[in-house]
């Protein structure tokens, strides 16, 4: 089975210069051979394989001009072509979905998070306190747990808020791993106020970052004061960097530790929603110019505080790995239908917590409610939104 794992490392002067070289070469021939394929396509209607473009990006390497990636590892360029082509060949499988418009994305060097990628050749020390990267040599690393052992696949070296990790990819061995879970179907109703709300009645508030948001504002504020260039800018953005990843690393820890939680169960109900559309720009109107567009804003920035999207991957995978099962409902009418009686009215929720039925006078929690009727839609089907009562 496969497993992930990601460890901080503590490169020296020289290797963190190695390791930054290695991150413009892979990125260098990524956008190269795609400006290549798009070229291609758009002038001749052909498509050139993976391995032509490895055989060029060869080539490449015995130019004058390009010499200098005979300093990149030759399998790290290998593995950025074979990236591109698959972020390609997906690009064209969207296209005939109906979902994709553009080609894929150039990498640029302003990212806020650099990386590139070892398919093989990368090992650990007995301690595990040192990792062995192609080119760059045994560099220091931290966070790697003892028991965390298994045939290296893939490492994915990155660097974000000038921080320095790895990813690793392990295959453990183990074919068939002992499932765990309580034979139970649970629905999830996803919510601003609440992060989850799910049919047991439980309810799990949001994660608390006020501290850390108030930081990041002043932070920012902070930097928009220093001058362009000057190296007050730059300690300014390292640090507003560092609270960056500090929030998103907080916010993954919960949801991992959430999703696991879930994860016991035989099958979790959830809300099929586009989360894309959900959190697109709205316009004010003639009346309240700029009134829709604040508001709009403000729920964005929630929804996305939330990270329902990443939340949904975790529980999926980790089901999966569990023998469960992650199934997803039309989310229509989930907050004004009556689990009780069936009745749908926009008038059964009173607030944004507070639900009552107009017609049995049944009542509770809003985000309980939809949790219900997406566990009923998940065993009964979506039948329960095809009208809604006048």
């Amino acid at each position: 089975m496969l497993k992930a794992c990601k460890i901080r490392l503590y490169p020296n002067k020289e290797q963190k210069q190695i390791i930054a070289s290695q991150i413009g070469g892979s990125r260098y021939i990524f956008n190269r051979m795609l400006a290549l394929k798009i070229y291609t396509y758009k002038k001749f209607g052909k498509n050139i394989s993976k391995y032509d473009l490895i055989k060029r990006a060869t080539k490449l390497r015995k130019r004058d001009k390009t010499s200098w990636l005979k300093d990149i590892d030759s399998q790290v360029l290998q593995q950025s072509i074979s990236n591109m082509d698959s972020a390609y060949k997906n690009f064209f499988r969207r296209v005939k979905q109906g979902g994709a418009v553009g080609f894929p994305k150039f990498k640029s060097k302003h990212h806020s998070r650099q990386s590139f990628q070892y398919p093989q050749r990368v090992k650990l020390n007995e301690n595990k306190n040192k990792i062995y990267l192609p080119k760059v040599g045994w560099v220091k690393c931290k966070g790697f747990r003892k028991d965390f052992i298994g045939k290296i696949k893939t490492v994915t070296i990155s660097l974000e808020a000038y921080q320095y990790h790895a990813s690793l990819l392990i295959d453990d061995g183990i074919e068939n791993k002992s499932i765990n879970h309580n034979n139970q179907i649970v629905g999830l109703d996803v919510g601003v106020k609440l992060v989850v709300a799910d049919s047991n009645g439980n309810k799990i508030e949001a994660l608390k970052l006020e501290r850390e948001l108030t930081k990041l504002r002043k932070r920012a504020k902070q930097l928009s004061r220093k001058k362009k260039g000057s190296n007050n800018r730059f300690k300014a953005k390292q640090k507003l960097a560092k609270i960056n990843l500090k929030i998103a690393n907080k916010r993954k820890d919960f949801l991992h530790k959430l999703s696991t939680k879930y994860s016991e169960n035989q099958a979790i109900v959830v809300e099929d929603l586009k989360i894309k559309n959900m959190s697109k720009s709205a316009k004010g109107t003639t009346e309240t110019p700029g009134k829709n567009v604040k508001a709009k804003s403000g729920l964005n920035r929630v929804i996305t505080q939330q990270s329902w999207g990443m939340f949904f991957e975790m529980l999926e995978y980790k089901l999966k790995r569990n023998g469960g099962e992650l199934i997803k409902v039309n989310p229509k009418f989930t907050s004004q239908t009556c689990p009780k009686c069936g009745y749908i009215s926009k008038e059964n929720r009173l607030s944004q917590s507070k639900f009552v039925c107009q017609k049995c006078n049944y009542s509770n929690n809003a985000d309980i409610v939809g949790a219900l009727n997406i566990l009923d839609r998940g065993i009964h089907g979506n039948n329960a939104c095809d009208k809604i009562a006048s």
